[in-house]
């Protein structure tokens, strides 16, 4: 339903939380950049990966991510140092060049805006990075809570980043709507309890994203009246 549409607040207010990566901004080439950067001396590409291996790396842990290249390539370093050195490549390329907003973004978020929703991100990703894709982008002031990888124990598949962001926002799991792009928030999201909108990714396979309560390739045409509808089971 479009941003236009009648318009009846929720009772109860709702919370929406967005993971980041592949869901607010294509960032997949960053990452996809820094990492052939540093399998490139030894002659190796993640062209190499199959289409199931690429499945499992949106949403995972980025030291999981690591070690499995490690493997995978015979990287020789810690994962921990790799993982270090490839968010900085990461880092230095969003300050100089940006990084894409996924179409329609900035009107789905600020159609949300109002006392009926709260706003949330939650993300693996580091507290360094996360804040400088939100400033660089001019997202940051959609949020009232964020949460990243480096304020939780565990990562995603486990509910406990979405949980903790739904305790920022004040409200319970079944008044929340997580919006993810990667199998492994999706699995999160259901296991908080949660209703589920994903952004169609093409590392994400059908199976993985028929988990959802909704898929779609990106936020253009959306507002207020799907999200309730989605939360309210009526989707």
């Amino acid at each position: 339903m479009s941003p236009g549409a009648p318009q009846q607040p929720p009772t109860t207010p709702v919370g929406v939380i967005f993971d980041l990566d592949g869901t607010l901004v294509a960032s997949e080439v960053l990452y996809f950049t820094a990492t052939e950067q540093i399998l490139a001396p030894l002659g190796r590409s993640l062209r190499e990966l199959t289409r199931e291996e690429r499945s499992r790396i949106p949403g995972r842990a980025a030291v999981e991510n690591m070690e499995f290249y490690r493997r995978k390539f015979g990287l020789e370093e810690p994962a921990e140092d790799l993982v270090e050195s490839r968010m900085d490549r990461i880092i230095a390329m969003v300050e100089e060049r940006g990084v894409q907003v996924i179409p329609g973004t900035r009107e789905f978020l600020a159609d949300l805006r109002g006392d009926a929703f709260r706003l949330a991100l939650a993300s693996s990703a580091s507290s360094r990075y996360v804040l400088t894709v939100l400033e660089r982008t001019g997202l940051a002031p959609f949020f009232g809570v964020v949460k990243t990888g480096d304020d939780c124990a565990r990562v995603k598949p486990d509910p406990e980043i979405f949980l903790a962001a739904a305790d920022g926002l004040g409200l319970p799991p079944s008044r929340c709507l997580v919006v993810e792009d990667a199998h492994s928030g999706i699995l999160a999201a259901r296991a908080a309890g949660m209703r589920v909108l994903a952004v169609r990714s093409d590392y994400t396979l059908p199976e993985q994203s028929a988990l959802a309560d909704r898929v779609v390739p990106d936020f253009r045409g959306l507002g207020r009246e799907d999200v309730l509808a989605l939360v309210d089971g009526a989707a």
